[in-house]
């Protein structure tokens, strides 16, 4: 992908009009490339043929992607990843560099056009478009107000955010206003607990009207979720499954952070406390190096204890689940979902006294990074479910201060 940098200037018109050359060079190549491929005259081909040659390249833009990033290795990957994303979601795409520890330098732009090519023939066929603006020191503040006149009007604008998430922040907060959906990834926070928690409090901040937020961690847990639920599904589990008093949520610690509790472990237990109803109650957390214990209350009146357990696992990746156990003292109940020895597969298991019953074997889905943002660029409304998650995540990390 070729990046074209533009002069001192951050006029609108002058950006779209190097836009326009960009896709008319793609254009053309495609054309030349037809011509090559086939020899025939004008005259022998078909109204479609030719009709094909003139439309060989579509400009195609469904949705603004505003894309932030703070260090030269996320804005490597994002180069990288957008050329997968955009197959699926063609977009103009606004990147933003902004280091704010550096000397000051003003704005610099450059534009690049990400063509995509057929499976078959390798022809040119569809064209995205790509903004890249660096900032440095001082002029970071400055960035959203150059980047938002570039978006096109009438598309949806997701934000991925890829820096620290600060609520208060002004890039962030001018950036966000502008947005239909923030986009975030909890497992790459540089403050795991903190953000979690700045999550949270945008969630309190915006009427859920106003801006919904993804989190591609929180898809990551799609299969565990349903793999507990289908608990729930099975008749004869349930009476067992209501005298559930002790969960224990294994996971690797973050690699940002060894000592901080992974957000996926936090996200885990909130969903089951919201989902099933539990109310935390006013005890200060249980800690010790490896081991955070909550206490919650069930509508059945009996207390649950809620362990988020630390554990050192060789091939789970960082920040990552190891398994979810769901017990009994009152039955000798249990059941667990966990990854199976060779981390291929995540499987569930469940024991009724001496009956210990295998259940669904799902494989594990290493689904990339654009694979999970294009799913999150299919949803504008806000995910209560991963809302009420977080609202519990933040009553736990509360109760570990």
């Amino acid at each position: 992908m070729q990046q074209i940098a533009l002069g001192k200037t951050l006029d609108v018109e002058v950006v779209e009009q190097e836009l326009d050359a960009l896709w008319h060079v793609s254009t053309g190549a495609a054309r030349s490339q037809l011509s090559a491929a086939d020899k025939r005259s004008d005259d022998e081909r078909s109204d479609d043929e030719r009709s094909d040659d003139e439309t060989a390249v579509l400009r195609a833009r469904a949705a603004n992607l505003l894309v932030f990033v703070s260090d030269d290795k996320s804005l490597e990957q994002v180069h990288e990843l957008l050329q997968e994303l955009t197959t699926v979601h063609p977009s103009r795409v606004l990147t933003m560099f902004g280091e704010n520890n550096a000397p000051d330098n003003d704005i610099e732009m450059f534009v690049s056009a990400l063509s995509q090519k057929e499976k078959l023939g390798g022809q040119k066929r569809l064209c995205c478009e790509e903004v890249t603006l660096k900032a440095q020191g001082s002029f970071v503040s400055e960035l959203p107000s150059a980047a938002l006149p570039l978006l096109v009007s009438d598309l949806p604008i997701f934000l991925w955010w890829r820096s620290v998430v600060d609520s208060e922040q002004k890039v962030f907060k001018n950036l966000l206003h502008a947005s239909d959906r923030l986009i975030v990834d909890s497992v790459e926070f540089a403050k795991p607990v903190a953000e979690l928690l700045a999550v949270n409090k945008i969630f309190k901040q915006h009427d859920e009207t106003a801006v919904g937020i993804s989190d591609l961690n929180w898809a990551r847990l799609t299969s565990w979720r349903g793999l507990l639920a289908d608990f729930y599904d099975v008749a004869e589990y349930r009476a067992a499954l209501e005298e559930i008093d002790n969960v224990c949520i294994s996971y690797v610690a973050p690699q940002t952070d060894e000592t901080a509790i992974a957000p996926q472990a936090l996200l885990m237990a909130g969903w089951l406390a919201s989902r099933l109803r539990w109310t935390i109650l006013d005890n200060p957390a249980t800690r010790d190096d490896e081991r955070s214990v909550f206490e919650f209350g069930s509508e059945r009146g009996q207390t649950v204890n809620v362990e988020l357990h630390r554990v050192k696992e060789v091939g789970i990746n960082p920040g990552r689940l190891a398994r979810v156990e769901l017990q009994s003292s009152i039955n000798g109940s249990g059941f667990k979902v966990e990854r199976s020895p060779d981390l291929q597969r995540v499987l569930t298991e469940a024991t009724l006294g001496s009956n210990v019953q295998r259940g669904r074997v799902l494989p594990v889905r290493n689904r990339s990074t654009a694979q999970l943002l294009s799913r999150e660029m299919e949803i504008l409304c806000n995910d209560q479910i991963y809302q009420h998650a977080v609202k519990v995540a933040a009553s736990l990390i509360e109760r570990c201060s």
